[in-house]
């Protein structure tokens, strides 16, 4: 519908090197490294077991997302409408419906709300409008449409709801979950691998949120059972500073030297096995490290 592409357009008529810069910066609370602070910050710092249904319920919302791109195949506007429509900053490789960011943000909005919300007023507020703004910067940044983000929000949401109303059936008995993410990941990838897409971006990307989300159940399993981290054993503020400095300094530091060394042409060494690594040690080394360390 052309009148998605006007939207755009008249977007990027505000276009700046500050707007510009302004919008990148929006966008990224959309990311997945968005994502990694959160995730990080809940699990060391605040509530392990409400942190697994958040990595979990979030990882099966991104699986689906990127499933429907891979289904719909659907261009970036700044390739389906060159002449229109520019990137605004790195173009983006993988489709265009729906928006991973938004979907990321408004997965991370609703299942923050739902947690902390009615405890703190300004929540709901300060969620629902971030994911607006995200929204809109994906199409300023020409990397979606209204349709495509409007997708994103909906799935957000919708798997948000979903997945955390069945991870909740668990109860205290959450980490026995972790059978249930193998199985899934082995399925997911046994399908991918027969729709042979395990190669394409999109297969990329799904094969690295099904690393994180079998690595982290494992991770999970053993930490609950046998580490038994406490994560209020040490209140001291700079207890908190280190842990996150620390644990978010080796994650990025095995996201970007694995790059190095993993062959790109193999997805499932390149996107599975980095992002296992990643969420192992999120879940279970730096856990066990924090409390060698007492912090």
């Amino acid at each position: 519908m052309y009148f998605e592409v006007d939207i755009i357009k008249a977007l990027q008529t505000l276009s700046t090197p500050f707007v510009d810069i302004l919008n990148h910066g929006l966008s990224f609370f959309g990311t997945e490294i968005m994502f990694m602070i959160v995730a990080a910050l809940l699990y060391w710092c605040v509530d392990k077991a409400y942190a697994h249904r958040f990595f979990n319920v979030y990882i099966l919302g991104v699986a689906v997302t990127n499933v429907l791109k891979s289904c719909f195949k659907r261009p970036r506007p700044f390739n389906a409408y060159a002449g229109e429509i520019k990137s605004i900053g790195d173009p983006e490789t993988t489709f265009s419906f729906p928006s991973g960011h938004t979907e990321s943000i408004a997965s991370i909005s609703t299942l923050l709300t739902a947690k902390y919300g009615k405890k703190h007023k300004a929540v709901p507020i300060v969620f629902a409008v971030l994911t607006v703004l995200v929204m809109l910067s994906r199409m300023y940044l020409g990397q979606h449409y209204l349709s495509d983000v409007f997708c994103g929000l909906t799935v957000g949401v919708f798997c948000a709801l979903v997945f955390d109303m069945l991870l909740s059936l668990f109860k205290d008995k959450e980490e026995w979950f972790a059978p249930v993410a193998l199985v899934v990941t082995a399925v997911i990838i046994a399908v991918l691998a027969g729709l042979k897409i395990l190669d394409s971006a999109s297969g990329g990307d799904i094969l690295k949120g099904l690393g994180a989300f079998a690595a982290f159940d494992i991770g999970y399993f053993i930490e609950k059972r046998y580490v038994k981290y406490d994560v209020k054993a040490n209140r001291k503020w700079y207890a908190y500073v280190i842990r996150m400095v620390l644990g978010l300094g080796v994650t990025l530091a095995v996201q970007q030297t694995f790059k190095l060394f993993l062959p790109q042409r193999i997805p499932m060494l390149y996107c599975f096995l980095r992002y296992f690594v990643m969420a192992f040690w999120v879940a279970l080394i730096a856990p066990l490290l924090f409390k060698g360390l007492k912090i």
